[in-house]
Formats: structure tokens, sequence, C-alpha cells
């Protein structure tokens, strides 16, 4: 299969890979004015409907508030591509809503080595909950991304909630650390004292 199709997503013509799977080269050459959003998951191009705005809003927002209470080391981005895992045959990059990563990372190059990212938040959308909350997770812990956050809205702001998790070295997959409505405090490693009050309400 050279990409998955999706009902909510219109007909549309996409380039074709050079081989039977995608490669990093191939995903790279992508024009970057894509009407949707595409994901390389090991060597299957992966496509999703644009966001709807409370999604973007959600994430714009509390992508702000983690810049603004976050070391000097990191810095914050949202829909950058990640290098999840670096396979010659099937490789995974993946645009996260929110990446916390190095400043050593040149903000001119694309994509990021995981090894570089601290957090990756996912704001959870109708379309892509199975994905959100099943899929990625395992392929960021695989790469070693310490801090991983689910962000539920339920459309609703009384339903908002964020579900944070540090990745346990033992296993290699993440641990849930706390649920978080109006406030979110993490680690020393990533010293992060957030209202989200600001965040939720519309």
């Amino acid at each position: 299969m050279r990409y998955r199709k999706n009902p909510t997503v219109p007909a549309m013509a996409l380039p074709l890979p050079s081989g039977d799977t995608w490669t990093r080269a191939d995903y790279a050459a992508l024009p970057e004015d894509l009407p949707v959003r595409v994901s390389l998951i090991h060597g299957e191009l992966i496509v999703r409907p644009r966001p709807h705005p409370i999604h973007q809003r959600i994430a714009r927002r509390l992508a702000t508030r983690i810049e603004e209470a976050a070391l000097d080391t990191w810095q914050v981005d949202t829909d950058v591509d990640v290098l999840v895992d670096d396979d010659e045959v099937e490789p995974v990059e993946i645009a996260p809503d929110i990446v916390v990563y190095s400043t050593e990372h040149d903000v001119y190059e694309r994509p990021i080595p995981a090894a570089l990212v601290t957090l990756v938040v996912e704001v959870v959308s109708p379309s892509t909950k199975r994905k959100d909350r099943r899929v990625r997770p395992v392929l960021y812990a695989e790469a070693g991304i310490r801090h991983y956050w689910q962000v539920e809205t339920d459309q609703t702001a009384p339903a908002f909630a964020i579900y944070t998790y540090e990745l346990d070295d033992a296993t290699d997959s993440y641990v849930p650390t706390g649920v978080h409505h109006d406030r979110i405090t993490t680690p020393l490693s990533l010293a992060l004292d957030i209202d989200l009050k600001a965040v939720r309400n519309r």
C-alpha cells in the first residue's frame, strides 16, 4: 500500500514513492502546502485531515505556556517533524502537535532527531483517537522520548484533561504520572509549572 486512505479526506493526487515503500527522501520531497497532514510510519505514508480550529487553539495555547515555563535549554514548536526511527526500509517520521526539544538542534533543519526531544504532546481528535492513544505513544517510547502528554478535550471544557506519562527504562514503555485539569507541574528534568485554565477556556 502506497498510502492509507481515510474516508474523511477528499480524493487528491499525491506523489508516488520511488519504490514499494516510502523512503525518508520520498517523504522529504513532498510539498509543504499539502491540504492534509501526513506522517511516515514504517515506510507507509499515513494521511489524515487537517484538525478543527479548537484542536489548533489548544495546541497553540499549550505550546505557548510550555515555552514560557521551559528552561533555556529547550525550544518548543508545533507540528514539526520528528525522526522517530531511521530504519532504511521502514522509517518513522511523525509531526506531533507539540515538540519540546534541545536548543542544540538547528531550527532551519528538519526532521528533529528523537534523541534531542524530551517531550511530545498529542491533542486527541475524533479522527485520530486510536493513533493518538495507542499507536503513537508506542513509537515515541521505542524512540526513547522521555515524556509524553495526551490532551483529551471531548469538545467541551469541563472534560479537558492532560494525561502525563514518563518513560520506564526497564520496559521501554510509558507509565502514567498524573491527570491534570487546572495545573500541571512536571519533574525537574522539565521543570514546568503551567496554569491550564487559560489553555482550556474558549
